[in-house]
């Protein structure tokens, strides 16, 4: 066999591992490209913080480091099965509680929130990206409930690199992430 054949037979037996690789439109491609970066600086940030700090707070009013993990991996779970790919789940807060859990534990259940979601949008029929889905008073298409969890990501790890900074630990520097 010539080594380039074994290289595509290579390529294509292995492509299933590599995010977004299956997914031929371009908005979807690139959103994974991007979502896998998100997880990867996410974990960082995550495992940037000692365990002894992981129920740090800067207020009473504010969730934990560990409370802001997990209402990402929530909302993560709500957005893309029930907003983005229009299961109307409802969005289920109790199974996502800090309290009890270690930080690694905490970290995997992130990592296998960003998983599934990845799962999902490498599978999802771009014909979709135009149907909407509604909550609260928003009606939003697939294609914003994708850019609406991005955002919400962001969102929580900028307050969590903040709690980061005020127990005088140097968050993962972002521009590795890009």
């Amino acid at each position: 066999m010539k080594p380039l054949h074994l290289v595509m037979i290579l390529f294509l037996a292995t492509g299933h591992m590599l995010p977004g690789l299956s997914q031929t439109d371009p908005f979807l491609r690139d959103f994974l490209e991007r979502w896998e970066n998100s997880k990867k600086y996410t974990v960082a940030v995550a495992q940037a913080m000692p365990e002894a700090h992981y129920g740090f707070s800067p207020t009473t009013d504010e969730m934990s480091f560990a409370g802001q993990l997990m209402h990402v991996a929530a909302v993560i779970e709500w957005h893309a099965f029930s907003r983005f790919d229009g299961r109307d789940t409802p969005f289920r807060t109790d199974d996502y509680l800090a309290e009890g859990k270690s930080k690694q534990e905490i970290i995997n259940t992130v990592i296998a929130e960003f998983d599934k979601a990845s799962e999902l949008i490498t599978g999802f029929d771009p014909n979709r990206l135009e149907e909407t889905g509604s909550y609260a008073h928003f009606t939003r298409t697939s294609r914003q409930f994708l850019l609406l969890l991005a955002d919400h990501v962001s969102h929580h790890r900028g307050q969590m690199l903040v709690y980061l900074r005020m127990k005088g630990i140097t968050p993962p520097n972002y521009i590795d992430y890009q």
